[in-house]
């Protein structure tokens, strides 16, 4: 196939600027498990979550997240640790000045011993 020069210059400054964007995009969220039983604290198996941001390379980290599972049995049964698309995009597009990952935990159930009756 013969083109001019001008458009194989153009083509090929487009297919550099779209092939990481398209890769990036279709590229399905990325995460990782933590988890000791999969029997987490609530009746309905809530995972509670929240979205953490770094800055700057990793030099500002994100507060510390306060689980707040059940005070007698303070532990946590799952963490997962995931990474959208667009949470990608973004941090590409600031060159890893800004960082989005999603936080999902559980609970872990309270371990209650029972009581020894006699000796």
């Amino acid at each position: 196939m013969f083109l001019p020069a001008i458009f194989k210059n153009t083509l090929s400054l487009l297919l550099l600027a779209i092939l990481p964007a398209i890769t990036c995009i279709i590229t399905s969220c990325s995460s990782t498990k933590i988890i000791t039983e999969y029997d987490c604290a609530d009746a309905a198996n809530i995972n509670r979550d929240t979205t953490v941001w770094h800055y700057f390379w990793g030099l500002k980290q994100a507060k510390d997240i306060r689980p707040q599972c059940d005070k007698r049995y303070n532990h946590l049964n799952k963490v997962v640790v995931k990474s959208t698309p667009a949470h990608v995009l973004l941090t590409v597009i600031t060159l890893g000045i800004v960082i989005p990952q999603k936080i999902s935990w559980c609970c872990a159930p309270p371990n209650l011993q029972p009581g020894h009756l006699g000796n």
